[in-house]
């Protein structure tokens, strides 16, 4: 058991428990969002953030995403939760969307996913082996 300001939370029960969803186009705009909150420390307070959430419908999240999310609900703008689990969102949608993505476009354009992470840095083996295009030399 551990003791709260607001009361005793019995051992098993969560202290947070809540919900984030994003709703987004394959363009990776965000067309709906929604927070809910099942458990909170303090109950009362801490879920009547949840409606400020929406502010995330416009954004894109390939376009500055975590940067003008930090804008909107950092600090007191927003629950500390929540906003954290934002940071993650934009690689989420992009594995989610992965099979459905050529991995390269027709234009000619370099693959979206290059120079993203070290294994697929453009001076990397692995870039040299799988995408030798779009290789250089370190």
């Amino acid at each position: 058991d551990y003791q709260l300001k607001t009361g005793v939370r019995r051992a098993g029960q969560p202290v947070h428990s809540m919900w984030l969803r994003l709703t987004i186009d394959r363009q990776f705009n965000v067309i709906d969002a929604s927070a809910s909150f099942d458990a909170v420390p303090y109950p009362g307070g801490c879920e009547q953030i949840a409606p400020a959430y929406k502010q995330l419908v416009g954004l894109n999240l390939e376009r500055h995403f975590k940067k003008k999310a930090k804008e909107l609900l950092g600090g007191v703008r927003g629950c500390t939760h929540l906003t954290e689990m934002l940071d993650g969102m934009p690689t989420a949608a992009i594995q989610s969307f992965a099979g459905e993505r050529k991995e390269e476009q027709d234009d000619g354009s370099k693959p979206f996913q290059l120079d993203k992470c070290h294994a697929l840095e453009t001076a990397s083996e692995t870039v040299k082996k799988w995408y030798p295009k779009w290789y250089r030399a370190a």
